[in-house]
């Protein structure tokens, strides 16, 4: 019954982008090479070998930001130099294109736009008539769906259940238990449906659905004129915690502790927010997405450990966004609804089979999802075919275990001054998480001590 009700309420949601995207051009218009018949170039991604030498090749990006915290962070990289560091220049500057939903794709699709921020689901529905975009990467889980409790209740949320040993069921159970048979107020829309109807099939409760647009449940939230909400909108989630409404159950906990497999009644809510681009643009252009990757990678890194950095990019998202954030909002934001994913995090999506995030559990049923109402036909795509991220990321955690070992071994022989600065300039790169720049300069620091008259010759 809980997949049916899934599937449904999911339906309405895929049915209302396949719409826009009709709406927009997107599924039927491009350029005929884009929408023609797949080829093995669209269906997998091909690496490339990395480029001989130690020059750091120059090239320029056509890059465009969806107007969201979590999508507009690459600003701090660009106010940073971070990608010039690398060899990208973005375009159009000084900050990329600014797109929505509505024009997004249809840009990918026609090449005007090469790499963008994207809500990835909404890829699919250009595979009725094309097979060309493509995640290359995830960067966040969105968890701005939350069922959230009045702080006058003084209730304990599912985390801290949790905490206390409670297996997944005890503590759903306790943190749910206090709707059973109350007003839970949820909005229109009904994206957020799926998430309702899980949390109480895991919690055998039952509540009554009261629905209200997210501003009319704001005020009576702030009036404390009702005990329970679900608020479609992640800034209205963000406001009610900010006054103390205790975050009950939200999709990061089912993710986090619920059942996981292609089965999983949880798998078609996992919503991770990515980059997209094109199959022609990225097979011919593999090491330009590695080392604009890489640069994502470091921001990420670089905002754990000083977030200051989000004050670089508020202005950004506040003109985009029409938000008056300062960094400290945006930070919070970012950390509450939207949690980026270092590099390290990805082993969740591409390797732990048992995660309800990863990539083939979750993809094969938001796929199937799609396919059921008509969206796609039942065989237009495979998670590997489309989630092209995971070849991507396994090709750059290579590159960084084979120069580590690679480094590692260097440290131990007596180098020139020549093997000194390569070898100083992959410890560079490393760090800043190009490991295909630090493998070149790596091997060229070993092919160097080990035959240091050639490589003489040869500069």
């Amino acid at each position: 019954m809980l997949e049916k009700l899934v599937s449904r309420c999911l339906g309405w949601r895929v049915l209302l982008a396949f719409a826009l995207a009709a709406t927009v051009g997107i599924v039927t218009v491009g350029r005929p090479s884009l929408a023609a018949a797949a080829s093995a170039s669209t269906d997998n991604y091909s690496p490339a070998a990395p480029e001989p030498g130690t020059d750091v090749p120059l090239a320029d990006v056509k890059f465009a930001m969806r107007p969201y915290a979590d999508n507009t962070f690459y600003v701090i990289a660009m106010k940073k130099g971070w990608f010039k560091d690398v060899g990208i220049n973005i375009v159009p500057p000084p900050y990329g294109l600014k797109v929505t939903d509505t024009d997004v794709i249809a840009l990918l699709l026609n090449g005007q736009v090469e790499i963008s921020t994207e809500y990835i689901p909404l890829l699919l529905p250009s595979y009725k008539s094309a097979k060309t975009l493509k995640c290359i990467a995830f960067t966040d889980n969105f968890l701005g769906m939350a069922i959230l409790a009045n702080p006058n209740l003084h209730l304990k949320p599912f985390k801290d259940y949790v905490a206390q040993g409670m297996s997944f069921e005890q503590a759903i159970r306790q943190a749910l238990l206090p709707l059973q048979g109350k007003t839970l107020v949820g909005a229109p829309e009904l994206n957020d449906r799926p998430f309702e109807e899980a949390a109480a099939k895991f919690a055998n409760v039952q509540w009554r659905l009261q629905v209200l647009d997210d501003s009319k449940s704001l005020v009576l939230a702030k009036a404390g004129r009702v005990d329970f909400v679900n608020p479609e909108g992640a800034p209205v989630v963000y406001t009610l915690e900010q006054a103390g409404w205790t975050d009950l159950l939200d999709n990061g906990d089912l993710y986090k502790h619920g059942p996981a497999g292609v089965n999983s009644p949880i798998e078609p809510l996992v919503a991770i927010v990515g980059i997209a681009s094109n199959s022609d643009y990225v097979n011919s252009h593999q090491n330009t997405v590695l080392r604009f990757l890489s640069v994502v990678w470091r921001t990420i890194a670089e905002t754990k450990k000083d977030a200051s950095l989000f004050d670089l990019q508020a202005p950004y998202l506040n003109s985009v966004a029409g938000t008056s954030l300062d960094g400290k909002g945006v930070q919070s934001t970012v950390e509450t609804l939207d949690p980026l994913s270092p590099f390290e995090y990805n082993t969740a999506y591409f390797d732990d089979v048992d995660s309800v995030l990863y990539f083939k559990n979750a993809w094969t049923a938001i796929i199937t999802d799609y396919a059921n109402h008509g969206i796609i036909t039942k065989d237009a795509v495979t998670p590997e075919q489309i989630i092209w991220a995971a070849a991507i990321w396994h090709q750059m955690r290579e590159y960084k275990d084979k120069t580590d070992v690679m480094m590692k071994v260097l440290e131990t022989k007596s180098l020139n001054s020549e093997g000194q600065s390569l070898l100083s300039k992959a410890k560079q790169y490393f760090q800043i998480y190009d490991f295909l720049d630090a493998y070149r300069f790596a091997s060229a620091a070993s092919t160097s001590a080990s035959n240091p008259e050639k490589a003489a010759s040869e500069r």
